[in-house]
């Protein structure tokens, strides 16, 4: 029997949800893979970690393991890519880079960066303990992820200097080291625990701002 339109629409509409829930299901199972491995990573090294303490911690038995994840490089470019990528994605999309006042498009960026950070510190732990091993066309994928973080900070601070906002000599120096700062509490958590999360953020966005608002910011 010959298919009517509206048959071969529907059907089409069926495979593409379909399509869409193995995605979705692939993509949180990789999600859960990446947070238990990020976690051996941090305990006990990643040249240590084998793909069998992976699938042991996250109960997929290894050939399964292998459907989602290609090797454990790739688990760790895309450990990486949990800390860049939303971060980037919200600058795209939140609407941040419309605004036209560089300084509170630096204080919302900012503390939308600051609270990202503190979601992923395992993550950026590992990123800045890791970096060193991962193989070279990896590794130029992850530096170009942060470059491009790097180059909006530069891009919002060179605006607000122009505009005589801000005190920075030099932007990209600046926007490099506010990058950094970012990164403070994964880095140093072992002897900020008295404060609060709430209390830390307040804190590092007073700390980062005052290094490069001028008085009347």
């Amino acid at each position: 029997m010959t298919e009517t339109a509206n048959m071969v629409r529907q059907r089409k509409q069926a495979v593409t949800k379909l399509q869409g829930i193995n995605r979705d299901a692939t993509n949180k199972r990789q999600l859960q893979i990446i947070k238990k491995a990020s976690k051996l990573f941090i305990k006990k090294g990643y040249s240590k970690t084998t793909m069998r303490d992976i699938s042991k911690a996250t109960g997929i038995n290894l050939g399964n393991l292998y459907n989602f994840i290609s090797s454990k490089e790739d688990i760790l470019c895309l450990a990486f890519s949990r800390y860049h990528d939303p971060a980037m994605e919200w600058f795209n999309e939140g609407g941040v880079l419309d605004i036209e006042d560089p300084r509170e498009q630096l204080k919302i960026a900012v503390r939308q960066m600051l609270e990202m950070m503190h979601q992923v510190t395992n993550d950026v732990l590992m990123m800045y303990r890791e970096t060193r091993v991962l193989p070279p066309k990896f590794l130029k994928i992850v530096l170009k992820k942060e470059g491009d973080l790097i180059r909006v900070f530069e891009g919002i601070i060179a605006r607000g200097v122009e505009k005589k906002l801000f005190e920075v000599r030099d932007p990209f120096f600046a926007a490099n080291m506010l990058v950094f700062q970012l990164s403070l509490y994964p880095l140093r958590n072992w002897n900020l625990k008295k404060y609060t999360s709430e209390e830390f953020l307040a804190l590092s966005e007073e700390s980062i701002l005052k290094g490069i608002l001028t008085d009347r910011g």
